[in-house]
């Protein structure tokens, strides 16, 4: 802990002797130190990052009165402040859940921005207004998270407005609260297709599996129906995986496609099979040309849907 906090120290001695901020204005900076858990079922994602305060007046506390938009605080520790010359200096390593709709469209080929947004409310009534710290703000390169890897990151402050007094009778009903805003976004990105195939190569063995039974004869019907059905649980092993790792949604995203395209696959397969079998009492030849003609066809039309499901989008 000690070794981090002197890594800051020596980030911010540059600007000891810089330009103090203006009066009720506050640099904040974020130094992100892990993304210890996304949870895109729960819509949450936790993160453990350094955060910062630079502000002149004495009166102001931002270190107290920061809160963290659409999530909370699960842990502080670490308070260092100070002042440099005129100007108050606070930093403080913070561990917090924030909640976000992750857009699941195209899990897993899915790609994510995670917001810490911080604002702060002055109870003193002073109206702040917040600078991003650009220069010194920066992410780990030990972070990892599984199945992705850490792209981009930006900050930028703003103000966001609320339509409400907050139930203070002292203030007009339709009084317009401002609140001044600090965001720190990171880019989460998949790293090309290996997560893909590693987390749909069971729903690619059902696929094979139905396309193989195919090339056993017509009248083993017992063993195309045994490898029919194993692509059958083998393809619902990757709905439940699907069911349990994603939340409710109306809409068809990409895993949802390529499950509902494999079950449809076996469904037909099913049928014509058992078509098949009952075509060879009466012309084996043709039903052997027939079954001949689907084991080369079905893969085709399978693998076309299947690559006009993932990069249509």
């Amino acid at each position: 802990m000690f070794a981090v906090f002197c890594s800051f120290f020596a980030l911010l001695t540059p600007n000891a002797h810089a330009a103090a901020p203006a009066a009720n204005t506050v640099d904040v900076g974020v130094y992100l130190n892990n993304i210890p858990a996304v949870s895109l079922k729960e819509k949450k994602f936790q993160v453990d990052f350094n955060i910062w305060f630079r502000w002149q007046d004495d009166k102001l506390n931002p270190m107290e009165s920061f809160k963290i938009f659409n999530g909370y605080v699960d842990a502080k520790d670490g308070l260092i402040k100070k002042k440099i010359g005129n100007v108050n200096y606070a930093m403080q390593r913070v561990q917090a859940t924030i909640f976000r709709n992750f857009d699941v469209e195209r899990y897993p080929l899915d790609n994510h921005l995670l917001k810490i947004q911080i604002e702060d409310y002055n109870p003193e009534g002073a109206q702040t207004t917040f600078v991003a710290d650009i220069e010194n703000t920066n992410v780990s390169p030990k972070i990892t998270v599984p199945g992705w890897t850490v792209g981009k990151f930006e900050s930028y402050a703003s103000t966001t407005s609320y339509n409400t007094n907050y139930g203070d009778s002292s203030v007009a009903k339709d009084t317009e609260t401002k609140l001044p805003r600090y965001t720190f976004a990171v880019e989460l990105k998949r790293a090309g297709f290996g997560y893909f195939f590693k987390y749909f190569s069971i729903l690619l063995l059902a696929a094979t599996l139905t396309f193989v039974a195919f090339r056993i004869s017509p009248e083993l019907i017992d063993t195309r129906f045994w490898l029919i059905t194993t692509s059958f649980f083998l393809a619902v092993i990757t709905g439940s995986s699907l069911e349990a790792n994603l939340p409710q949604s109306e809409s068809f995203g990409l895993g949802d496609m390529l499950y509902n395209l494999t079950m449809l696959c076996i469904l037909v397969s099913t049928v014509v099979m058992i078509y098949h079998h009952r075509m060879f009492v009466v012309d084996p030849e043709r039903t052997l040309r027939l079954s001949r003609l689907w084991a080369w066809g079905l893969p085709l039309v399978y693998l076309a849907a299947v690559v006009f499901v993932v990069f249509k989008g």
